[in-house]
């Protein structure tokens, strides 16, 4: 169900406590309002919320499709709408994405994403992930990883900024995450009524394949993304992702990105559950 979103930009999902994914750091001196600006600014968060509203009312349409059998209504398009508001999810990913940040130094993050190589990687981050909107897209970046067509060096050093960047892991954590709080929204209904230990044991049943398809998608998704970027300058930006300043951003992002997600899936949940209801009436 859940698409990723990478990198200190690209990927990003959090885990909550209850699949057991870590927690957010000690609560500190918060980051400037002005530095969260200049840092939303240079990672162009706008335009990756654009993005996955874009994506979100696909995954939508193919819930309505596989769950209320093309009887959706208005009602459906009215919860849709405002579970992708604009203004909703740029305050939901913000506050989230800020708080993390807390106690963080703003000035090398700036320092790199604010230079003509940091432009340049955002740039390409959001071309790619916009262009696997098209399913035809994003497919053959996939057969092209599986085909073993990418270069022997470049594939190592995008797995080495997976490694670096624990992007499965969190992906993987986050997309059970997602899962829980769509089926537990999923579950106020009759016909899929569930425990909360029943809704778990199906998210840990699809872990192991969810896990497999999040590592394919992210070899498929940087492949793209970064083509353009030479060696030296993929290997500069993951010795970026290594510093503590870049951890911390990457935590941050998957903090923001993924309570607006879990948010989000919960509401999708609730709303087939209650569109199914009145079909049901």
């Amino acid at each position: 169900m859940l698409k990723p979103f990478v990198t200190a930009v690209a990927l990003a999902l959090t885990a909550a406590p209850v699949l057991g994914q870590g927690t957010r750091p000690p609560v500190s001196v918060p980051m400037p309002a002005e530095q969260v600006d200049r840092i939303w600014q240079a990672l162009d968060l706008t335009e990756a919320l654009d993005i996955m509203r874009e994506e979100g009312r696909a995954l939508s349409d193919e819930i309505a499709r596989d769950y209320l059998a093309g009887r959706d209504g208005g009602g459906w398009d009215q919860a849709v709408e405002r579970i992708y508001d604009p203004e909703a999810m740029d305050q939901t990913m913000r506050t989230a994405f800020a708080e993390d940040l807390s106690g963080a130094d703003a000035a090398p993050i700036l320092a790199f994403f604010e230079s003509d190589l940091g432009h340049r990687i955002i740039s390409f981050e959001m071309t790619a992930r916009r262009s696997f909107l098209d399913r035809q897209v994003e497919d053959a970046a996939r057969d092209l990883v599986l085909s073993g067509d990418v270069p022997e060096d470049r594939a190592a050093l995008i797995d080495r900024f997976i490694d670096a960047n624990d992007l499965v892991d969190f992906n993987t954590s986050g997309a059970m995450n997602t899962n829980f709080a769509f089926l537990t929204g999923l579950s106020r209904s009759d016909s899929f009524a569930m425990t909360e230990a029943e809704v778990l044991d199906q998210v840990w049943t699809e872990s192991e394949s969810s896990r497999a398809d999040t590592e394919l998608w992210l070899q498929a998704y940087l492949t793209t993304a970064y083509e353009p970027l030479s060696d030296d300058d993929l290997q500069s930006y993951l010795d970026f992702s290594r510093t503590e300043q870049g951890q911390r951003l990457n935590r941050a992002l998957f903090a923001g990105f993924g309570e607006m997600y879990e948010q989000q899936y919960h509401a999708l949940g609730l709303a087939v559950a209650q569109q199914m209801a009145g079909q049901d009436l």
